[in-house]
Parts: structure tokens; sequence; C-alpha cells
């Protein structure tokens, strides 16, 4: 079963820097996986710690989250907003 939205101007926009930011936070991962959960760093020799990486994907997904809790997609009635998944479904489909 296919979902019908109508989306503000705004809400593309949204769904847009959002996809750009879960981007980002995937190739952050693959960062991560190729370097390492632990590097070095710290200020003493041999110190390792948690890769910078991972807390950076984290806000970029948090971030795109807020960004898409912010569709509302048109309409006059309050529970004019639509469920953030079909919302992304209809401007990605199966990419998102």
């Amino acid at each position: 079963m296919r979902t019908e939205l109508v989306l503000e101007p705004g809400d593309s926009v949204a769904i847009d820097i959002a996809a750009a930011m879960l981007a980002r936070a995937a190739q952050l991962d693959t960062v991560v996986k190729r370097e390492g959960r632990m590097i070095p760093g710290g200020n003493r020799a041999g110190m390792t710690v948690l890769h910078p990486g991972i807390a950076r994907a984290q806000t970029n997904r948090s971030s795109a989250a807020g960004h898409l809790a912010k569709i509302r997609g048109e309409g006059e009635r309050p529970k004019r907003g639509h469920n953030v998944r079909d919302a992304v479904g209809a401007r990605w489909g199966n990419r998102a």
C-alpha cells in the first residue's frame, strides 16, 4: 500500500537536510569501522580514546531526527502531521 503525502515546501527541505546528515553519519561509521572504536590519543603516550566519529555520527542522527520531527504536511486540522517514515518514503522511496 502506498501512502500519498502532500508536503509543504519546508518539509522537502527538512528531508533533504536530514538525508545529508544521515549520509554523513554513515560515512563516519565507515571511518570508525576502518580505524577502530578506540584510537591513539589523550595526553599520555600509549593512551587510547573513543573515536570522535562515534559521537559525531550520533549527533548527526539526532539532528536529522529533529529535522524530520518538524515535518507537518499540508492541512488545517490539528492532526495534519504525517508519520515521518511516510514523509521520508514519499521523498526518497526505499533509498532512505
